[in-house]
């Protein structure tokens, strides 16, 4: 026997307060549960833009991140003498061992305890050729052997000092703002970049977090004359999370995943 219409809606009016409870609190777990997924696809999102089919991005063998990972000069000078490494129009490599640490920086407006973790990032030269989607949108350049960064435009307006012309302190000494740079609405506009020369004595002493090149062959990369000795590679296109083994079987890399392929 079917409930009447009627006795369901005048159930309603005899109880408002729980009717009314029941819906907002209906309301309340979709709304989560739809903020969940935009963060999920927002962060999904702006990783997957870091990357490049024609890049990767190479690291500490058993890191799982750039944060903590660590290959030293000679290490970085034997990567840029790769076969699959591309070349430049001046003849040098594409390639840019980059320093990678979190700094903690006061928002604008706030406190002394309303911090949060900026990632620094130094590069070498190559590195904006390295990563086509970077584009300086205001400043120039920072010059070699200065102490000059670059902001990500979503930085500036959430810390103080980031504008072109302004002091940012950190790591014990200022560092002089010379441009803001977009990124593609890539995670990279969330960054502030100097030269890895810089960055290095006041950071991690004599080693790099990774290295990142162009690559001359996309598709070399996964093919089985492949070879490495001291690192493990990461395509920064990140399509598949499946690792694979080289002929030397002491070698191995892993494909990362930050969108689906």
């Amino acid at each position: 026997m079917k409930i009447p219409f009627v006795y369901n809606a005048r159930s309603v009016l005899q109880r408002p307060a729980s009717t009314a409870f029941t819906a907002v609190g209906i309301a309340l777990v979709v709304a989560v549960f739809i903020g969940m997924l935009a963060l999920a696809n927002g962060f999904r999102a702006a990783l997957a833009r870091t990357g490049s089919d024609n890049n990767a991005l190479v690291l500490r063998r058993g890191a799982d991140s750039e944060l903590s990972s660590g290959i030293d000069r000679e290490t970085a000078n034997l990567i840029a003498t790769s076969p699959h490494v591309a070349v430049a129009s001046d003849g040098r490599p594409l390639v840019s061992p980059e320093v990678y640490v979190l700094v903690p920086l006061v928002r604008l407006g706030g406190d002394s305890n309303s911090v949060g973790n900026v990632v620094v990032r130094g590069i070498s030269d190559k590195a904006w050729d390295v990563r086509a989607n970077v584009r300086v949108t205001e400043g120039r350049r920072p010059v070699s052997g200065r102490a000059e960064i670059c902001v990500g435009t979503k930085i500036v307006g959430r810390y103080p000092n980031t504008a072109i012309g302004e002091k940012i302190r950190f790591a014990g000494r200022n560092w002089d703002v010379v441009c803001h740079f977009s990124a593609g609405g890539s995670a990279f506009e969330a960054e502030i970049w100097g030269e890895n020369e810089q960055f290095m004595p006041v950071f991690r002493g004599q080693s790099f977090q990774a290295v990142s090149f162009r690559l001359k062959d996309a598709a070399a990369l996964t093919k089985p004359s492949a070879r490495s000795s001291q690192t493990s590679v990461c395509r920064s296109t990140c399509i598949a999370n499946r690792p694979f083994t080289w002929n030397n079987p002491s070698c191995w890399a892993t494909f990362c995943n930050f969108s689906p392929s």
